[in-house]
């Protein structure tokens, strides 16, 4: 039989099955070879017609040769497609660098080469081999750095011990991991600075991952208080500190410990949670802030260490103070009605007491045991009313504030807060008492200030949203007047 027959015979439906199964590739996997794919159709047609043709030796090796060739890069192809594209690009959602791709058909190709070299053309290669086996050897060697690199960064993209915006704690500095590749880790710092680490590094250093398995994690903040000052009260001083500290989770709660008993003084920890990594400093800031109010406050220090034999705290009730806030006494609205004599009765005894910024001076709802007399800084009131807080007034220097539940006890009506750091001195209810048993007839007159303190509350209240669809008619100034002037007397017992 002519040897030509073979081809439309033999060759012509292995090309027509090997272009059905390159079409099923293109559609089923989107594996598109081009024009390229035709050549490897017609390079395995013609292997299929040699077996049956009566062809020379050298020249069916050839052909051998050729259709093997060309099946090696259809598997090459399908290789990278499945295996690097498929498996690690896309369900791991990994990034593959073209290394690998050209590692592995290179690899592939000459795999290929030697063994057709071997078995269809009976070539005997072993110095080829070490010839080859040198090579690899020696670029091995200059590669070591970048296959290391590599490899580690598949350990860290097939272990996941860390992804794109986790913070991590690397050398004592606290970086965001900004960008994941094949060789290299990007991460920037708190202060936006950039910084590479090669992965071969990176897994083998010690490194805490603050964002796994979630971002919540503790912070701590050391915080040191006087030898005199009782344990369990600084706890509960320290507590109130982290309060009001924005980037401070509720839960889990705070806590307090006592750390150590250092030289001059004893170290209290602060642990609290935070979700926020790249704000550390500033709540860390907020806290040993509220921290140095609340001691202060609570007329506590921080000691440092100092060679004096003595620390004197000098008094804070002087005779200039007292009379600086009998004078702020005078220009208030409702203590303007007492006589300078009156008035410094009641400063005697008043204590001074520092807020921050942010912090609040008394919350809604809370008793009330003294009067507020702001001597320097602002303040901005609050009243809650159907779970909506308004905003009804500011207070400045030379104000007072808790007036009408100290004259009155009933509970403080609204809150509170400092918007600068403000010096208040607090005048005890006692003395007020005092003032009224002496000369009960200012209770009339502080009955009717306080009914127009009242209403002009009212109106601002009346003027939000909340309080528009409200149907209660407020008070007359009459009947409020009346209100506070028997709650005075009976609280008073005047």
């Amino acid at each position: 039989m002519n040897n030509l027959f073979y081809i439309p015979l033999v060759g012509l439906p292995v090309y027509l099955v090997m272009v059905v199964l390159g079409r099923q590739l293109r559609k089923r996997w989107a594996v598109t070879m081009g024009a390229s794919y035709h050549l490897i159709c017609i390079a395995n047609a013609a292997l299929a017609a040699s077996y049956f043709m009566n062809l020379k030796v050298d020249t069916h090796r050839i052909i051998m040769a050729a259709a093997y060739m060309m099946d090696t890069l259809l598997l090459l192809t399908l290789f990278n497609r499945f295996y690097w594209e498929g498996y690690f690009a896309k369900k791991r959602n990994m990034v593959v660098p073209r290394f690998f791709t050209h590692a592995t058909r290179l690899i592939g190709i000459t795999a290929a080469v030697l063994l057709i070299l071997q078995f269809v053309f009976d070539v005997r290669v072993p110095g080829l081999l070490a010839g080859i086996g040198g090579i690899g050897l020696g670029v091995g060697l200059a590669l070591r750095p970048v296959i290391a690199n590599l490899t580690a960064g598949l350990t860290i993209q097939m272990s996941k011990p860390l992804k794109l915006g986790d913070w991590l704690l690397i050398d004592n500095r606290l970086a965001e991991v900004m960008e994941l590749n094949w060789r290299t880790t990007r991460l920037r710092t708190v202060d936006h600075t950039y910084f590479e680490i090669p992965n071969v590094d990176l897994v083998n250093i010690h490194l805490q991952n603050y964002s796994y398995p979630t971002p919540h994690h503790a912070m701590r903040v050391i915080v040191p208080v006087e030898y005199e000052a009782p344990p369990n009260r600084v706890r509960r001083i320290l507590l109130r500190a982290t309060a009001d500290v924005e980037g401070v989770l509720k839960e889990p709660a705070p806590e307090v410990y006592l750390k150590e008993f250092a030289d001059s003084t004893i170290n209290y920890e602060i642990r609290v949670w935070i979700e926020k990594d790249a704000e550390q400093d500033r709540i860390a800031d907020g806290i040993r802030t509220d921290a140095w109010y609340e001691l202060r406050r609570a007329g506590l220090t921080m000691p440092f260490p100092q060679r004096v034999v003595q620390y004197l705290r000098p008094k804070d009730d002087t005779d200039a103070q007292a009379q600086q806030i009998a004078d702020i006494l005078g220009r208030n609205m409702i203590f303007g009605v007492l006589s300078d004599e009156q008035r410094q009765k009641l400063v005697v005894g008043a204590h001074k007491q520092l807020f921050g910024k942010g912090e609040r001076i008394f919350r809604q709802g809370e008793e009330n045991n003294a009067l507020y007399v702001i001597v320097d800084g602002e303040a901005d009131v609050f009243v809650e009313a159907e779970g909506h807080n308004t905003r009804v007034n500011v207070v400045r220097s030379s104000e007072c504030l808790g007036e009408i539940s100290l004259l009155t006890g009933e509970k403080l009506g609204a809150t509170i807060v400092a918007t600068k750091d403000a010096e208040v001195v607090l005048i005890p209810r006692e003395r007020v008492a005092e003032v009224l048993r002496d000369s009960p007839e200012l209770v009339e007159k502080l009955s009717e200030i306080l009914a127009l303190r009242r209403l002009e509350t009212e109106v601002v209240l009346a003027e939000s949203q909340s309080q528009r669809t409200r149907n209660v008619v407020p008070k007359s100034q009459e009947e409020y007047a009346n209100d506070f002037m028997n709650k005075m007397k009976d609280f008073f017992s005047v």
